[in-house]
């Protein structure tokens, strides 16, 4: 929720004057939904004390991050080339393979680490309101 409220901020004052609220759709949306998905599927043990630990939940944020990305190439895909009607259905597979590298060369180091550290503080804040541990603690 936090990354979409961001990413409106940041970049709904540049997208909704170009084309209005169908590309705010696809470049807010679409993320936003692809990270919720992969939060829900693989971000029930970073809440879980006796099934992860700091270093765990590091590695699963990372593993989350990254499955949102892979998640939003198709979904993005699919989206605009339905959107558009002088694409064909097979644009979908090659804007997915040129999305899925475009992002794995350019933002994927980035989108990992910032993955790595919202599940390490997910998983600290978590230990903290269950009282396993002290905040300071690393």
């Amino acid at each position: 929720m936090a990354g979409t409220t961001f990413s409106a901020l940041v970049w709904g004052p540049l997208i909704f004057p170009a084309k209005g609220p169908f590309l705010c759709g696809l470049f807010i949306g679409v993320p936003g939904v692809s990270a919720a998905v992969a939060g829900l599927t693989l971000g029930g043990p970073l809440l879980d004390q006796t099934r992860c630990t700091p270093m765990r939940a590091a590695l699963r944020g990372a593993l989350i991050a990254t499955m949102a990305l892979l998640l939003f190439a198709p979904l993005f895909a699919s989206i605009y080339a339905l959107s558009e009607p002088t694409t064909k259905l097979s644009d979908v597979l090659g804007l997915t393979v040129l999305l899925i590298i475009g992002s794995a060369l350019a933002i994927w180091g980035r989108v990992a680490l910032i993955g790595a550290a919202v599940g390490w503080a997910l998983y600290r804040l978590a230990s903290y309101e269950a009282g396993t541990t002290s905040i300071h603690d690393s």
